[in-house]
C-alpha cells in the first residue's frame, strides 16, 4: 500500500514537550517520532504556542525555537526541519521525516515588523494572527471563556494589515484559524497569496465560533487556501462524544461539498486538545483515511487531503 504522507498543519507538541522537559521520542504524548513514523507521516508543522497572558512573548518564542533547533539536531537522522518543498523533497528521498516551525500567536511580534523577519530568518514558516486573546494584529472570536461568540465587528488592526503584506512579501503562509470572522474577511481581501484556516472545522456541521462558515470555506476556496480538519472533540462532535473519526468524515465531506476536494487538508492540533477515545495520536491517523475511504472519497482525493493540497499553497508562497 502506498503510504498516505501525512502532512499535518498544526499540533502543539513542540511547546508541550519543551514544557515538560520531555523529547521527541517520548510516547506519552499525542506525537512522537515513533507515532509519526507508524502514521505514514510525511511533514508536522510544530506551533509554537504563546499565550499572551504569561507575557514576554517574543522572548519566550525564541526559546522554543532555540529548543526546536536542539531537537532536530538531536534527531538529524530521522527528521529534519522544512523551510521550503525542496527541503521536504531532499528529506523523503533520504527517508526522514520533516518538521516545518510554526508561530500560534502573532502577539510573538510585540507590534514589531523586524520581528517578523526575524522568525522568517529562524525558519518560521506560517504564522496563526491571533489565539484567544486580542493583540496587536487583530481580534479572535471568543472562545475564552462562555458565552463563546462570533465577532463580525472587529477587523484587523492598522498593524495587521502590515503583517499579512510583510507575510507575503516574505513568503510566510498566514495562518486565519483562531482569528474572528471579520478578520478573516480582512486577510482574503489583504493577502496576494493563498492563506490556510491550520485547524478549523465546518460550523454547519458543529456550530463553535472557531469553526468555518459555508461562506467562509468558499472564500478560503476561492483564494487557493486550504484548511485542516481540528480532531478537537468540542468542535467535531455537537454531542459531546470523544470518538472523532466518523465526526471528522462528515465534516470532510461537508468541506468538500461546499469549497471543492482542492480546500481540504489536516490539522489536527495534538497535544493541544483532550484524549480522544479513536484518534488517539499520530500513529491512529491512518484509521481516519480509512473512515475517509469508506465516506466516498477516492485515493486521489485522499493524496490532495494528506499533502498535495497543502504542497500547492507552501509553493505558492
Amino acid at each position: 500500500m502506498e503510504s498516505y504522507g501525512i502532512i499535518d498543519m498544526h499540533c502543539d507538541t513542540l511547546t508541550a514537550l519543551i514544557d515538560q522537559g520531555a523529547d521527541m521520542t517520548d510516547g506519552g504524548h499525542h506525537l512522537s517520532l515513533d507515532k509519526m513514523e507508524a502514521g505514514q507521516y510525511m511533514m508536522q508543522c510544530m506551533a509554537v504556542f504563546l499565550r499572551l497572558d504569561k507575557g514576554d512573548v517574543y522572548r519566550r518564542c525564541v526559546g522554543y525555537i532555540d529548543g526546536f533547533d536542539r531537537m532536530m539536531a538531536r534527531h538529524h537522522d530521522r527528521i529534519g526541519q522544512v523551510r521550503s518543498a525542496a527541503d521536504l523533497q531532499a528529506l523523503r528521498a533520504q527517508g526522514r521525516l520533516g518538521a516545518m516551525l510554526t508561530i500560534e500567536e502573532g502577539g510573538a511580534l510585540e507590534g514589531r515588523l523586524d520581528n517578523l523577519r526575524y522568525f522568517y530568518d529562524r525558519g518560521v514558516r506560517m504564522m496563526t494572527l491571533t489565539w484567544n486573546f486580542e493583540n496587536e494584529i487583530g481580534y479572535p472570536n471568543n472562545m475564552h471563556q462562555p458565552p463563546f461568540t462570533v465577532d463580525t465587528v472587529h477587523g484587523l488592526k492598522p498593524f495587521g494589515l502590515q503583517v499579512v503584506r510583510k507575510m507575503n512579501e516574505l513568503g510566510m503562509i498566514v495562518d486565519v484559524s483562531h482569528l474572528d470572522d471579520a478578520g478573516f474577511y480582512d486577510v482574503i481581501a489583504t493577502s496576494s497569496k493563498p492563506v490556510v484556516a491550520s485547524h478549523s472545522d465546518s460550523r454547519a456541521i458543529c456550530d463553535v465560533p472557531r469553526n468555518m462558515t459555508d461562506d467562509m470555506i468558499k472564500r478560503l476556496a476561492a483564494n487557493g487556501g486550504v484548511m485542516g480538519l481540528n480532531y478537537c472533540a468540542d468542535f467535531v462532535n455537537a454531542d459531546g462524544s470523544k470518538s472523532v473519526i466518523p465526526g471528522l468524515a462528515a465534516h470532510a465531506r461537508h468541506i468538500a461539498e461546499v469549497g471543492g476536494i482542492d480546500v481540504l487538508a489536516l490539522g489536527s492540533d495534538f497535544d493541544g486538545i483532550g484524549d480522544l477515545d479513536d484518534l488517539t495520536g499520530g500513529d491512529r491517523v491512518p484509521a481516519l483515511m480509512q473512515a475517509l475511504t469508506q465516506a466516498g472519497f477516492t485515493a486521489a482525493d485522499l493524496r490532495k487531503i494528506c499533502h498535495d493540497n497543502f504542497l500547492r499553497v507552501l509553493a505558492a508562497q
